[in-house]
């Protein structure tokens, strides 16, 4: 018998393949192995999903600190992790589309919501996991210049950033389902207390990973908040442009109804 992945030897008796570790296919795909398959990858405490997710919740460093040092095995690495959030953020976006987006009011502050407003919530809608993605550089960028005890380059403090955003959005999820579901009309009110919330974890995560005394911990944690704003707003601002040049948004779609 040969492996299907790597095309070594098998003896028929083995069950995972001694050259590349996967698993043995002897029989075709049917519903149960399927399930089983997709148990395994997503929620078998064996591939480490609920122990990163209750790490990542009380224990930050453990995980993000951890990957760094070359801990690869206990916990789900950021890309998988990722790939987990992304997917439930998939299902957030669906039920938005599917039963609450004409209930969204989008007019937050009562001042009367623009051309614009709809049709930027609508392309950020439609390519949210992208628009999601942008987040992970900032909170990178900002972290970089304000925590470095440990002495993380940039594509480490990406690893770190990734971890923060994927389990802020695993974290946000049933209250985002709920929020769709039995008050759509305040869902853009939700979604600015959500933005604070990722700031928050965020930088939870950077205090338990980056251990500074008190004083100094505080003076780092405003710098880091301060950037963290400047880079939201910034992605904010060039979004809007890039819809603009684009052609998606017109300047006149900008000016008051009316």
């Amino acid at each position: 018998m040969t492996c299907k992945n790597c095309e070594g030897t098998l003896r028929t008796d083995f069950l995972y393949c001694p050259g590349c570790g996967a698993k043995a296919q002897v029989k075709r795909i049917d519903f149960s192995s399927l399930f089983t398959d997709i148990y395994e990858r997503f929620f078998n405490l064996e591939n480490s999903f609920f122990r990163t997710f209750k790490a990542l919740t009380f224990k930050p460093e453990a995980v993000i600190d951890g990957y760094m040092e070359g801990l690869r095995r206990r916990f789900m690495n950021p890309i998988s992790y990722l790939g987990v959030s992304l997917a439930l953020s998939g299902l957030i976006y669906f039920i938005m589309k599917v039963y609450a987006l004409e209930r969204i009011d989008l007019d937050m502050m009562g001042t009367g919501a623009t051309a614009a407003t709809r049709k930027v919530f609508d392309t950020i809608l439609e390519y949210n996991s992208f628009f999601f993605l942008l987040y992970i550089p900032v909170i990178a960028l900002a972290a970089i210049l304000s925590f470095n005890q440990r002495g993380y380059n940039l594509p480490e403090h990406l690893v770190s950033a990734t971890y923060s955003l994927a389990h802020y959005s695993l974290l946000s999820f049933p209250f985002s389902v709920a929020i769709l579901l039995l008050d759509p009309r305040n869902y853009m009110g939700y979604s600015m207390g959500m933005l604070v919330f990722m700031f928050l974890y965020s930088l939870y995560a950077l205090l338990r990973v980056h251990r500074y005394g008190r004083g100094i911990a505080v003076v780092r944690s405003i710098v880091f908040l301060a950037l963290l704003f400047i880079g939201y707003m910034g992605l904010s601002i060039t979004i809007n442009v890039v819809l603009v040049l684009l052609g998606v948004v017109s300047f006149e779609d900008f000016l008051p109804a009316g």
